[in-house]
């Protein structure tokens, strides 16, 4: 995604794993989303439209492909991905949701340590073992980057099992600012027009989301679910009381004074 975008693109671009995560949470674990939601989605892909306008150079080309090609090709998979992996480590963590949040990463990044183990020997088998050596190229940049991301790991897990997937992305485009002001100090990237109001429509959008207006309508949907048991409760309670009086009659009757005299003559 370098390759095709700077930095604060970038991280407007994963801003898009929002819909497809709200598409999937739909889908796969039947959450409920209102109208003012889905409209505060809508609002996201505006602001990231918008801050993309003319982000694109014309005519360079990367990796054999078209700038427009290849952009698409790995915005596709670093969109939808992720969205399945978030979507699945909330399922994970909540479905276990009485188990300890640490024990669950032990598990989690366990399984994750033991596949990238059989990665490296595989490659170790079929280039030799000189490639075995796992520190090769890597500087003091590369590891405080890989600190960064095993923490930002560890903590993207407390937002899983305790909030959603959603509430953890939108978080992200808190530090698209720092992000944009970053890039452009470090590697010059100029604040375009287009970057800002693509960042204040993405915040709106934000607000929206989770503004109680939004789940107003929920709310009341809920209401009249809880009114409906109510009133099916007590339609329940009353056919029992009405069979029990009923039953009450019918014994009554049974052992009236007419009915107490012999059927057989004595």
């Amino acid at each position: 995604m370098q390759l095709y975008f700077n930095p604060a693109t970038v991280k407007m671009l994963s801003n898009l794993k929002v819909l497809v995560i709200a598409v999937l949470l739909k889908i796969i674990m039947r959450r409920r989303f209102s109208v003012l939601q889905w409209e505060a989605l809508a609002l996201l892909l505006i602001g990231i439209s918008i801050n993309q306008l003319r982000s694109l150079p014309e005519g360079s080309t990367a990796m054999g492909l078209p700038v427009a090609t290849g952009a698409y090709v790995y915005t596709l998979i670093f969109v939808t991905v992720p969205s399945l992996a978030s979507v699945y480590n909330e399922y994970a963590l909540k479905s276990q949701y009485d188990t300890s949040i640490y024990l669950q990463n032990l598990f989690l990044y366990g399984y994750g340590a033991i596949f990238n183990f059989l990665a490296i020997l595989g490659t170790a088998i079929v280039k030799g073992p000189s490639s075995f050596d796992i520190l090769q190229g890597h500087s003091k940049a590369t590891m405080l980057l890989i600190c960064n991301n095993a923490a930002q790991g560890i903590l993207s897990s407390f937002f899983f099992k305790y909030a959603d997937a959603i509430l953890k992305k939108y978080s992200s485009t808190v530090a698209t600012i720092f992000t944009g002001i970053a890039s452009a100090a470090m590697f010059g990237h100029t604040l375009t027009m287009n970057f800002m109001l693509g960042i204040s429509v993405v915040f709106i959008s934000m607000h929206q989301f989770f503004s109680s207006l939004s789940k107003v309508k929920e709310e009341q949907q809920n209401g009249v679910v809880e009114l409906m048991d109510v009133q099916d409760g007590q339609r329940s309670k009353d056919s029992i009381i009405n069979m029990a009086a009923g039953a009450n009659e019918e014994i009554t009757h049974r052992v009236g004074h007419d009915e107490r005299q012999p059927l057989l003559p004595t």
